[in-house]
């Protein structure tokens, strides 16, 4: 990549590990918090950038120190029941630090906890998104699924990884929209019905990277791999049919129009799943174009100032969803894209396909 590509991945950096308004979020341990730390920890991969990494060293360690006695990662917050996603920064911890012991029992302890939630659960097993609520959401696959499916890995302790599995397919099984193949937002066990049932973009983002990751991570021989290997490639297939021209998606991909904003924390993540699915070879590299024309887009959406503009905040209402604001999820989620293409152009290189 160039001099320019390098300038804006800083300027991004700056920007996130700045902002005030980000605080609250880094001092509980919030979704948005756990992807700016990966994506961070994604930029220090690329070019050793030690201020970044130091950055998130500061973080994990806070969230270590005040992971709850039943083992969440949560800060204290106990509202929800899934904060696993600042558990792939500590996994990077436990893999590489000298002394991995504190790491590796924080992620052993957040792992449990999630294995323990009995009462937090549908009759078949799916875990509940808030605690409070008996509803299943699209939003739990990438909170949970990624860090199980490496943690168990890590740790040796394939219940981890086999509950990742689970948990996709119990999701697949609630959400998958029969008409459309694509993804809804929320079913409410308890009316059995969708509670917010809209195909929303970032959501089916959530679900396709989830497949990637935990996919992976399983062994070629486990015999669910195949099933999310097959899920990825109609997934994909689904979701280029929505890319609108511009390269973005839509923040609600049943409503291809105006009147639905393109969004980018959506189209971040989707491009992400997509290029780790060509990497690996699930996807044909001719998805790369796709991938390419969503990468153009994004990178104009990124201002002066290193704030990802046109990115929602929550979803939960869709008309009153918060837009254009600076979020941490969507600045970790462009550091994320941003680098993994670089390794997708790599691949496509050493393939003598570009």
């Amino acid at each position: 990549m160039s001099s320019s590509f390098d300038a804006l991945l800083n300027r991004v950096r700056d920007f996130s590990m700045a902002q005030s308004q980000f605080e609250k979020e880094y001092s509980i341990g919030s979704w948005g918090k756990g992807l700016l730390l990966y994506g961070l920890l994604a930029k220090y991969l690329y070019d050793q950038d030690h201020v970044a990494l130091d950055f998130v060293d500061k973080w994990i360690n806070q969230s270590i120190e005040t992971q709850t006695a039943d083992g969440e990662l949560s800060g204290g917050d106990p509202s929800q029941a899934n904060f696993a996603l600042i558990g792939l920064s500590v996994l990077y911890f436990a893999e590489n630090r000298t002394e991995p012991k504190k790491y590796a029992q924080s992620l052993e302890k957040q792992g449990l906890y999630l294995l323990n939630l009995t009462r937090k659960r549908t009759k078949n097993g799916a875990l509940y998104y808030m605690k409070a609520l008996p509803q299943v959401w699209v939003d739990t696959v990438i909170m949970i699924c990624p860090f199980l499916a490496r943690a168990g890995i890590f740790l040796e302790n394939p219940r981890f990884t086999d509950e990742a599995v689970r948990q996709l397919e119990l999701h697949i099984d609630y959400l998958k929209d029969p008409e459309t193949g694509l993804y809804r937002h929320i079913w409410d066990e308890s009316q059995k019905k969708f509670y917010e049932g809209s195909l929303w973009g970032r959501g089916n983002g959530w679900m396709l990277t989830s497949l990637v990751e935990v996919a992976e991570r399983l062994a070629t021989d486990h015999p669910k791999k195949n099933r999310l290997i097959n899920e990825i490639q109609r997934l994909a297939e689904k979701l280029i049919l929505c890319q609108d021209e511009s390269g973005l998606w839509r923040l609600f991909l049943d409503k291809l129009t105006a009147d639905s904003k393109l969004e980018t924390a959506g189209s971040l993540v989707i491009t992400y799943g997509l290029s780790k699915a060509i990497r690996n070879e699930w996807l044909d590299p001719e998805f790369a174009e796709y991938v390419q024309n969503s990468f153009e887009a994004v990178i104009k959406c990124v201002d002066r100032t290193g704030m990802v503009s046109n990115a929602s905040g929550p979803t939960i209402n869709p008309k009153h969803t918060p837009y254009n604001k600076p979020y941490a999820h969507a600045q970790g989620l462009f550091l994320m894209m941003a680098l993994e293409i670089t390794k997708l152009m790599q691949f496509l290189r050493e393939k003598q396909l570009v």
